[in-house]
């Protein structure tokens, strides 16, 4: 059996605040080459995807905040 494309997912959920949930997800799809080390492609994958779904987060999560301290004002 020949794998043709590889897909990493990854996805987290932050409470903001009561009743204000945020979903932040992604996936990456890629072609696999003949020779690719699937477990290497894969962590590789999953390490981007990760990165990028955490530092989303983040700035939502510092945005929030920042509005939050604007309306104490």
């Amino acid at each position: 059996m020949r794998l043709k494309e590889h897909t990493v997912s990854y996805g987290r959920k932050v409470q903001l605040e009561q009743f204000e949930p945020i979903d932040v997800h992604e996936s990456v799809t890629v072609e696999l080459e003949e020779g690719d080390d699937l477990e290497e492609v894969s962590a590789e994958l999953d390490a981007i995807v990760r990165e990028n779904v955490e530092q989303r987060v983040l700035k939502r999560v510092l945005s929030k905040k920042m509005e939050d301290s604007e309306d104490d004002n």
